[in-house]
């Protein structure tokens, strides 16, 4: 039910995107991309979730629980299924199936999940500030540098989570909700686990060049994209573009960033120079390939894992 909610709503957005812009003009430049250059949009995203996989593990290595490459890879492939959740969101029920399948406890996949938004988010960051320019620069690294100070002050004071902990204990919640409180529980201890990467940040460098170079390929996509297409920008400006539109996606809180992610995309194609037809069918293109393309496998894997199944309902 959840996902045809999600189909209508997106059928909606682009359907009114495309009375706004012209579906005539949209069309042709969809067939002017041509079938080698979605084959090379597919490449790109999945050798991305691979070194996001490469990614996956060496956050699980640097949280104490390895797992091999075949158990891990199933269920990371499985929780591709669930990335058009709010903010991603619910691929942290791989935590839950990592603790049921391999016995690692579930504060540790929550952890891996929160690390990977940690590192999406920095990574993010970073590139924006290099695709806006210097003055911008200054101020993105700032906020970056802050940002990863106050969390690094929160994971080294224990005492903290073990206030906060106690602080849900004594929430006034009736038996009805036990369950929230666990749960409550359950992310405090997983940011305690987080702790665990900040004094290990071999994993959480790598995890970042791993990132950035996944951003970068997505980047470099949507740059020769463009081009085909007959729009003239930099790689910086393609990078801003590409990283924009994901946040502004996942800060939207809406399932699949949807409708944020389309007009941040559309509005930074056209400010960078794009004709409107151009850009809707650069946003079509991106959002088929890095979105339901990956879901779609997600939800094939899932499927075949009756016990995953089960326990996602």
């Amino acid at each position: 039910m959840k996902a045809l909610v999600l189909l209508a709503g997106g059928l909606l957005v682009y359907g009114l995107l495309g009375l706004l812009l012209g579906w005539g003009q949209v069309s042709q430049q969809l067939v002017a991309v041509g079938w080698p250059l979605w084959l090379l949009a597919a490449l790109v995203v999945a050798t991305g979730y691979g070194l996001l996989f490469v990614r996956w593990q060496l956050l699980l290595r640097g949280l104490g629980h390895p797992l091999a490459a075949r158990p891990s890879g199933a269920i990371y492939l499985a929780g591709l299924g669930l990335i058009a959740a709010p903010a991603r969101s619910g691929e942290a029920l791989r935590g839950l199936w990592l603790q049921r399948r391999h016995q690692i406890p579930l504060r540790i996949g929550v952890a891996a999940t929160a690390a990977e938004r940690l590192l999406d988010l920095t990574s993010a960051l970073l590139l924006l500030a290099w695709g806006l320019g210097l003055a911008q620069q200054r101020a993105a690294l700032a906020l970056v540098l802050l940002a990863l100070g106050g969390l690094a002050w929160l994971f080294s004071h224990p005492k903290a989570l073990r206030r906060l902990e106690r602080a849900i204990g004594l929430l006034p919640l009736g038996r009805r909700w036990h369950g929230l409180q666990r749960v409550l529980r359950e992310g405090v201890q997983a940011l305690a686990a987080l702790r665990t990467l900040l004094l290990r940040p071999v994993p959480l460098a790598w995890g970042l060049l791993l990132t950035t170079a996944v951003w970068l390929f997505e980047s470099a996509l949507v740059l020769h994209l463009l081009h085909q297409l007959g729009a003239t920008v930099s790689l910086e400006q393609a990078t801003v573009l590409r990283t924009a539109t994901s946040l502004g996606g996942v800060l939207s809180l809406l399932p699949a960033g949807l409708g944020t992610s389309e007009l941040t995309s559309v509005g930074l194609a056209v400010l960078y120079g794009a004709g409107q037809g151009t850009a809707l069918a650069l946003t079509v293109v991106l959002r088929l390939a890095t979105l339901l393309l990956p879901s779609a496998v997600g939800a094939m894997s899932l499927a075949l894992q009756p016990d995953l199944q089960r326990l996602r309902r």
